[in-house]
C-alpha cells in the first residue's frame, strides 16, 4: 500500500519549485519564496488595482473574482514572468515589482493565458485562454526578450479551437505540443515546429484528446483528460501515429501534472460532470507514468463550483529533482489555499 505523509507549509497556492528546495507560492497578486531553513521572502508582486486590494483579505471574494496568480515562470537570471486574469507582467533581474509586458496592437483584445511555457532557450510561449463563447479566432504568442514583449506567431481560425490550455516543449522530437480545448471538434494536441512556422494535428476532435498538461517521452505523451462531458482517464498517445492507450480511469478532470524526482503526479478536480457525480479531488502517482495509483483524496467544500471555483488538487507547473511531492488545495475542505509537502510511503 502506498500513502502520503503530509505536513503543512504555508498559506497560498503553489506555482513553481526550485531545485534548492524553495517553494514558490502565489498569495493573491504577490509571489513569495519559501525555503524551510530560511523562512519566507517576497519574490514578486503584480500590479493590483485598488478594487482588488480591497478584496485581498477575504478568501471567498478572492475565489469569486479569481484574484490569483495564474501563471508563473522564473528565468535563469532570476527574472520572473507572471500571468493573471488581467494581463502579463515581467521583472528585471531580482526586481520585486512586476511591470506590464508590451503586447502588440492586433485589433482584437489579447486574452491572458492559462499557462506560460519557458523553453530550454528561455523563449516564452503561451496561447489565449478565456470562455470564447463567440468562437473568435485564437492566437499563440512568443517572447524572445525575457517576457518584456510578445508577438503573435500563429492564429487558429474562427471555430477551430475554443482556447489554448498549454504548450509543452519536446526536446526528443525538437518541437512543441499545443494542447487545446474544449467541445465537439475543438479538442486536440498539435505538433508545433521549433521555428514556430508549422502546426499539424496529432489528434483532434474527441474529448479524450482534451489535455491541459502531461509528460513528454521519446515515443509518447502521457496526460490526463480535462472533460466534464465524458469519463476522465490517463492516456498515453503515440507521438508518431496518434494511437491511444488508456492507462487508468480517474474520478475527475485532470488539470495539473508535475514530476517530483522519480514520481509522476496528476491531480484531479471536482466540477459539473455530465455522466457521473463526484465530490472528491484526488492525487495520482506513478514511478513509470504507466502504472498509476491514487494516494490522496479530499472533499469539495460547501461553496458553489460555479462562483467559488472547482475543487482542485493544484500542482506546480514545473517539478524538481526531489522525491517530495508539493501540492495545494483549491475549494477543498480543510486544505483550501494551503500548501503541503508530502513524502511517499511505500508499503
Amino acid at each position: 500500500m502506498t500513502e502520503l505523509k503530509i505536513r503543512h507549509i504555508i498559506n497560498g497556492r503553489v506555482v513553481s519549485l526550485s531545485d534548492d528546495r524553495s517553494i514558490i507560492v502565489g498569495q493573491n497578486y504577490k509571489v513569495v519564496k519559501f525555503l524551510e531553513d530560511k523562512g519566507v521572502e517576497l519574490a514578486a508582486r503584480a500590479p493590483c488595482p485598488l478594487r482588488r486590494q480591497v478584496i485581498s483579505p477575504f478568501r471567498l471574494l478572492c475565489r469569486l473574482f479569481r484574484h490569483e496568480i495564474r501563471g508563473f515562470v522564473q528565468l535563469r537570471d532570476n527574472r520572473k514572468v507572471v500571468a493573471t486574469r488581467q494581463g502579463l507582467y515581467y521583472s528585471e533581474t531580482d526586481e520585486i515589482l512586476l511591470k506590464p509586458a508590451l503586447l502588440p496592437e492586433t485589433g482584437m483584445e489579447i486574452k491572458p493565458p492559462m499557462t506560460i511555457t519557458v523553453d530550454s532557450s528561455e523563449r516564452i510561449l503561451w496561447g489565449e485562454y478565456w470562455g470564447n463563447n463567440s468562437q473568435r479566432e485564437v492566437r499563440l504568442f512568443v517572447s524572445e526578450d525575457k517576457g518584456k514583449s510578445y508577438r503573435p506567431f500563429w492564429t487558429f481560425k474562427t471555430g477551430e479551437v475554443k482556447h489554448i490550455h498549454n504548450i509543452l516543449e519536446d526536446n526528443f522530437s525538437d518541437c512543441y505540443w499545443v494542447c487545446v480545448g474544449d467541445q465537439n471538434k475543438e479538442p486536440g494536441i498539435g505538433r508545433l515546429s521549433r521555428d514556430l512556422k508549422s502546426l499539424d494535428w496529432l489528434v483532434k476532435g474527441e474529448q479524450r484528446y482534451r489535455a491541459v498538461t502531461g509528460f513528454v517521452f521519446k515515443d509518447k505523451i502521457v496526460y490526463g483528460t480535462d472533460t466534464e462531458k465524458d469519463f476522465n482517464a490517463i492516456y498515453a498517445v503515440d507521438k508518431t501515429t496518434g494511437k491511444m492507450e488508456k492507462l487508468c480511469q480517474t474520478p475527475g478532470s485532470c488539470i495539473y501534472a508535475a514530476k517530483f524526482g522519480k514520481w509522476y503526479t496528476i491531480g484531479t478536480s471536482v466540477e459539473y460532470f455530465e455522466k457521473y457525480s463526484n465530490n472528491l479531488a484526488t492525487l495520482w502517482i506513478s514511478a513509470d507514468a504507466v502504472n498509476w495509483r491514487q494516494v490522496y483524496q479530499v472533499e469539495k467544500d460547501i461553496f458553489s463550483k460555479k462562483y467559488f471555483q472547482f475543487g482542485s488538487i493544484i500542482l506546480p507547473r514545473n517539478g524538481w529533482r526531489h522525491d517530495e511531492i508539493v501540492f495545494s488545495g483549491q475549494a477543498l475542505k480543510k486544505i483550501d489555499n494551503k500548501v503541503y509537502v508530502a513524502q511517499v510511503i511505500e508499503g
